[in-house]
This record gives C-alpha cells, sequence and structure tokens, in this order.
C-alpha cells in the first residue's frame, strides 16, 4: 500500500449502496369523518401523506398524495404551514398543511391551496377555520421585531382583519381554530428584552380580530421547551394545555373567552421516573370527547389515560381518572388522539413499529381496531436527541440494533431486518452499552450518581450492569468503584475488558469484566491518558497521551511495543472529547481522525500507509471499519466552491487501494455514530433527530 493524500472520485455510488426502508409506522395526525365511518391519518416524514381507512372493516380506501404540480420546495412549504387535520362539517372535504382536497367517494377530485396574504412571504404558517371559508396567518418580520395577525376570506381573497402583536415572536408552533370556528390560537415563543423567550398561547375572536386573552407557560428549557400543545373542548368554551408545570405533566383548563384557570390536574405526580418503567409521564396529546365529559390525556410513555371532567352546583371543574390504556410496549409516544363523533370510540396514533394507528372502546377501555399506519424510509427508534455515539450498539451477529433512549430513561432493542421493536430494559442511568461477543446479553457502563436529577458535573462510571438479551434479566451489577480512572470508552467493543489507570500509580490495568480479576498490568508511568482503545482480537491496546502521542501495548505478552507520533494541529480535535481512534478488525492497523484528515498506521512499524483528506468543523465524528477490513466508513465535511455552504457526507473508503468507494449522503442531522452489521454488507448510520438508517450493499466490492 502506498500512501494517498486525495482519492480520486467515486463513481456510481448509488449502485453500490443503497438505504433501504425498514417496517416502520408512524402517525402525525387523525380525523374522523362526521360520519365515523371513515378515519383520515397523516405522517410527516412518510411518502404516503394522507391515508383514508374504512373504520369498520380496517381497509385502506384511499392514499392522498401532494399534487404533482408541486415542486419539492412547495411540498416542504406545505407540510411546515399547518398541523391541523380534518374534515369538513358535510365531509365532502379533508384539510391539511394549507390545502384542501375536494373528494368524492374518498377520492380527490380537486386541491385548493392556501397561502399566506402577506405581500413578499407567502410562506407565512397558514390555518383553515372548520368551515373553510376563513383563513388566518401570524407574519413576523424584522427577526421578530414585527409581528402582524391577518384574516382573509378562502373564497374571495378579502381581508377580513389585520392586527398588529405588541410582542416580538420569535417561533410560532401551533396555529388552530376552535371547533365552531370563532376563536384562533396559536403557540407563539415570544423573544423578551433581556435576550430570553417566554411561551404563550393567544387567542383571537375571529369576527373582530380582537385579542380574547393569552395563557403562559412556564419557563423552560431543554427538549421539553418544544412540547407545549394544546386543545379545544367541542364547545370551544374550554381550552386544555399542558402549561402546568415544567415537565409539561400537569394539564390546565383554560376558560378560552378569558384565560382564566378552571382547573389542573393530576394534584400530585411523580417527580421521579415511575419505579418499574423508569420514564417520565410528559403529556404529549389531548382530546375532548364530543360531549366535553371526558379528556383523553396521551403521554411520551405509550399510556393514554381517560379523565371524566365534572362541575358540581357551587363547585369548580374538576377533573376524575376513569381509565388507563397502554397504547404499545416500545414505550413510544403518544402523538394524536381523536374522538369518533359518537363519542364511543377514541382513535390513536403514534409511531409504533407494531400498528400505528390503534381505534378503542371507551367503555371497555379495550382495543377493537388497528391499522398500520404509513411507512416511513427510514426507522425512527427514539424521539429525542442521540446524545453519544455509545448511545447505540449493533450485537455482532448483526441481528439486534440497541439504543440508549435518554428522555425515556430507557434501553430499547429492534430487529434489525425488520425494524421491529422487541423490548426494553430500564437504562439505570447507563452511558454507553456494548454487547457480547456470541450477541447473548448487552453490557451497560452506569453513572456513580443519578445524573438527572442533581446540578453536579458528570463523575467516573462506577457500575457495569449485564442483561440476557433474550429475556431483558439483569443478571449481575459488578462494583468497580475505587478501583482507579476509566470511562465509558475503556470499556472493550465486547464489554468483557476494563481498562483503569491507577491514580497514584499511573499502572494501567487490564480486567476481566465478568470476574473482575485483573488479567495483566501494563507500567508506562504516563500521567494523562486521553483515550483507550482495545483491538478487536483483544491482543492489543493503544492509549492516548496528548494529541499527538500513541502508545502501544500488547495485552497477551503485557509489553509496550512502539509510539506513534502523529501530526497534530492546534485545534485539530478536543482534548476532553477526542476523535474516534480505531483498530482494524485483525489488529494491524490503527485509524486516527482528526479535523483534517483520518491518517491509517500500521501497528508493527508505526509506519504511516495512508492519508484521507477531509474537512471537519466537529459537525461528525464517527468512523467504522467493515469486518474485513477492507473498507472504512467515516464522516466528513465539505465546502461547496459555489456557494460556499458546508455540508456533511457518509462516505466509503477502500482501505486496500486507497480509493473511495462512495458518497451516501449528504445528511441534514448529525451523524452520532456508524457500524457495520453482520458480514459488513449493511452499515448502520444513527442521527442526531434520533433516526436509525440501514444501508444496503448491492453489489460485493472490487
Amino acid at each position: 500500500m502506498t500512501l494517498n493524500a486525495q482519492p480520486p472520485d467515486s463513481e456510481h455510488c448509488d449502485r453500490v449502496w443503497q438505504c433501504f426502508p425498514i417496517n416502520s409506522r408512524c402517525v402525525d395526525q387523525l380525523a374522523f369523518s362526521p360520519d365515523g365511518k371513515i378515519i383520515a391519518s397523516c405522517s410527516y416524514e412518510s411518502f404516503e401523506l394522507i391515508k383514508l381507512w374504512d373504520v369498520v372493516s380496517g381497509k385502506l380506501v384511499g392514499v392522498i398524495n401532494f399534487p404533482p404540480s408541486l415542486s419539492n420546495g412547495e411540498q416542504l412549504y406545505y407540510l411546515s404551514n399547518c398541523n391541523s387535520l380534518f374534515f369538513s362539517s358535510d365531509g365532502k372535504a379533508l384539510t391539511h398543511s394549507g390545502l384542501i382536497f375536494d373528494l368524492a367517494l374518498a377520492k380527490v377530485v380537486n386541491v385548493r391551496g392556501i397561502t399566506s396574504h402577506f405581500k413578499g412571504d407567502p410562506k407565512d404558517t397558514v390555518a383553515v377555520s372548520p368551515d373553510l371559508q376563513v383563513a388566518v396567518s401570524v407574519h413576523s418580520a424584522d427577526f421578530g421585531l414585527t409581528s402582524t395577525l391577518k384574516l382573509w376570506e378562502t373564497s374571495t381573497g378579502v381581508d377580513r382583519h389585520t392586527s398588529c402583536l405588541n410582542e416580538k415572536v420569535w417561533h410560532i408552533s401551533v396555529n388552530q381554530f376552535s371547533p365552531d370556528g370563532k376563536i384562533f390560537a396559536s403557540l407563539i415563543w415570544f423573544r423578551l428584552d433581556d435576550g430570553n423567550h417566554e411561551q404563550k398561547i393567544k387567542l383571537w375572536q375571529v369576527e373582530t380580530g380582537k385579542e380574547l386573552c393569552s395563557i403562559s407557560f412556564p419557563d423552560i428549557s431543554g427538549e421539553n421547551k418544544w412540547a407545549g400543545i394544546f386543545a379545544f373542548s367541542s364547545d370551544s368554551r374550554i381550552l386544555a394545555s399542558n402549561s402546568g408545570d415544567r415537565l409539561r405533566q400537569v394539564i390546565v383548563l383554560s376558560e378560552v373567552a378569558t384565560g382564566l384557570e378552571l382547573c389542573r390536574f393530576p394534584e400530585f405526580i411523580n417527580k421521579k421516573p415511575d419505579n418499574h418503567l423508569g420514564v417520565f409521564d410528559k403529556v404529549t396529546a389531548l382530546a375532548f370527547s364530543p360531549n366535553n365529559q371526558l379528556l383523553a390525556v396521551g403521554d411520551s410513555t405509550g399510556t393514554i389515560t381517560l379523565w371524566r371532567l365534572s362541575k358540581g352546583w357551587l363547585r369548580p371543574l374538576r377533573a376524575r381518572k376513569i381509565q388507563t390504556l397502554i397504547s404499545c410496549e416500545s414505550c413510544e409516544p403518544v402523538k394524536t388522539l381523536t374522538f369518533s363523533p359518537d363519542g364511543q370510540t377514541l382513535a390513536s396514533g403514534l409511531g409504533d413499529n407494531n400498528s400505528g394507528i390503534t381505534l378503542w372502546d371507551v367503555k371497555k377501555g379495550e382495543k377493537h381496531q388497528t391499522f398500520s399506519g404509513h411507512l416511513v424510509a427510514a426507522n425512527k427508534i427514539s424521539t429525542n436527541y442521540l446524545i453519544d455515539r455509545d448511545n447505540l450498539a449493533v450485537s455482532p451477529n448483526g441481528k439486534i440494533v440497541a439504543h440508549i433512549d435518554t428522555s425515556h430513561y430507557i434501553i430499547k432493542l429492534w430487529d434489525a431486518e425488520s425494524g421491529a421493536f422487541l423490548h426494553r430494559f430500564e437504562s439505570c442511568n447507563v452511558i454507553k452499552i456494548v454487547f457480547s461477543q456470541n450477541s447473548k446479553f448487552l453490557i451497560g457502563i452506569q453513572h456513580t450518581y443519578d445524573y438527572f436529577y442533581t446540578d453536579k458535573l458528570p463523575q467516573l462510571p462506577k457500575n457495569i450492569i449485564t442483561w440476557e438479551v433474550a429475556t431483558g434479566r439483569k443478571i449481575e451489577s459488578i462494583d468497580y468503584s475505587g478501583q482507579g480512572r476509566w470511562g465509558s470508552r475503556t470499556v472493550n467493543q465486547y464489554g468483557d475488558l476494563l481498562a483503569i489507570v491507577d491514580p497514584v500509580s499511573l499502572l494501567l490495568k487490564v480486567l476481566d469484566v465478568p470476574t473482575g480479576q485483573t488479567l495483566c498490568i501494563l507500567r508506562g508511568g504516563y500521567e494523562d491518558v486521553l483515550q483507550i482503545i482495545f483491538s478487536p482480537d483483544k491482543r492489543l491496546l493503544a492509549t492516548r497521551h496528548s494529541m499527538s502521542e500513541f502508545a502501544i501495548w500488547d495485552i497477551t505478552t503485557r509489553r509496550f511495543i512502539r509510539t506513534i507520533h502523529i501530526d497534530y494541529c492546534e485545534g485539530d480535535t478536543d482534548p476532553g472529547d477526542p476523535d474516534p481512534v480505531l483498530f482494524s478488525p485483525n489488529g494491524e492497523l490503527l485509524a486516527i481522525a482528526a479535523t483534517r484528515n483520518i491518517t491509517l498506521w500500521q501497528v508493527s512499524s508505526g509506519e504511516k500507509i495512508h492519508t484521507i483528506d477531509r474537512f471537519y468543523q466537529g459537525w461528525q465524528r464517527c468512523m467504522a471499519f467493515s469486518p474485513n477490513g477492507q473498507t472504512l466508513a467515516f464522516t466528513a465535511d465539505e465546502v461547496d466552491a459555489s456557494s460556499s455552504i458546508r455540508r456533511g457526507t457518509l462516505r466509503l473508503w477502500n482501505v486496500e487501494t486507497g480509493n473511495e468507494i462512495c458518497i451516501l449522503e449528504e445528511p441534514f442531522y448529525k451523524i452520532e455514530s456508524l457500524d457495520f452489521v453482520g458480514n459488513g454488507q449493511v452499515l448502520v448510520s444513527s442521527y442526531s433527530n434520533g433516526t436509525i438508517k440501514m444501508w444496503q450493499q448491492n453489489k460485493v466490492l472490487t
């Protein structure tokens, strides 16, 4: 092999690898027809925008997609416009995302698009009234310094009202009319003068354009800041929202006309995760029954709770829990809820791989129908952001994908071929997971304290936990506290070896995880150990002692082999969390990633044999060898010469020839981890939006 500073461009890369769909089902909105015979569902990520289902038979009776005349950019615009899906009162039209579909026998006969009336910017969020006669849009200009509300007639285009908002709008998440069409509500983030933000529900009277009231949300940050939701009662007099606390667990019922709080519930909630499931029950969906006597509440655990609302003589409005429905085993959040017109059936939709849509018998609390939902092109296994590349693991036999869901405090297991959910473990604050070499066990590295309930900085891990994959049973938990300094990445890829640095003697110990027995002691005398990397065959160990210096050790003979010095530029990688370093499967090569390039080193001679040029600034930082060691997958950045825009890429490189194989994609979200599955003909990539993609090799690489 020869040094190759710049790879030749790849050709026909789409013929080599492709992303194949997994049987993931997802639903974002549901709506019953006025006669209750048809239910419509929509999914923002599916190529099937809207589906129409026969409620009795469960059969799919129609599929509605964007009109062919709309460009991709126009489709994205309409998807960002409005998240309300509903039938017209006569059932002859269906509206969603600023589009009105005229129907006949579940078939679209005409499509009308409603665009904003603000001149020069037609892409403002638009909502349509239940009678389809009035549209409303809120326009923000000058970076939110000026904001305006406009209402107009959909048929004539004549403006009804225009009013200015006195607050600085930063973001509008939800726009919705009340069921009677007399009230319009928006969930808006406002920018304050001190630079902070405040979230409110604003309500306006449609007839006059007059602002009625506003309902404030508590000041929050993190993932919950985007989790605000609300729902109107069927008589349009009450508004339910999850504005009662910072964790979005408390529901508030408010009077629509005045914003006056009528009641809040539940009064007592667990501030910590449930002991059995280890999850928070953040409210994610709300729906009133047609007679307004019931409120259905869906949460982030896949649980639906029915509350009975009552108001006695001289007593305020009260809520009483009457029913709990477990929507799915995979702990996916409930995304949408709606009652049938007669109030006898409740429909729920979520990202559940077994069934996207479920119909419930309200009186019995039982499932009586399921629909498959919408097929998406990649398997969404999580609704939270993947925090670290240690959050994902693929079993050595390539059959199972495991993922730490940090928002629900659980570990989920999925079938790698079908994408079907298998089961879950309680995460126990685990920060890294790996499979055993025989794929029968899952090993987790645990924090020393409850990270989610303290403001302290993370401490070093303490325990190593082992689960049986087939049953989910926790086999053992080994306490390694007091042994020395070690971190989540000082455990090898099969979880059976642990490297620990003694803080006093500076000795490097390699321990057998199942027994805790010391296998060998390496005498290096290095004060700083920034990274420890095991070779897959468990024969070698590489330790990083500065940004430019690596030491290679032979575990079997307990001997120091050599030092490898790399070229390091200031800012090349983060000393606190360095870029990935990997041994090839046979232990003969060491791949070291940095900002400007990836270098491959011959371990036996210490010679640099390849340099792979790349440009990146911390946006993506992943690397993986194929099982045969012939392919290296890595993330990189490029700068478009014409636009000067930096974009991320996922690349495959032939290690033997030094040639680029292909560029798989230019991902919009940050890639958090890469791993090859089984014999290396499938590559798994995970993303910061919680998506996992499976890339299938179409032909044998040459």
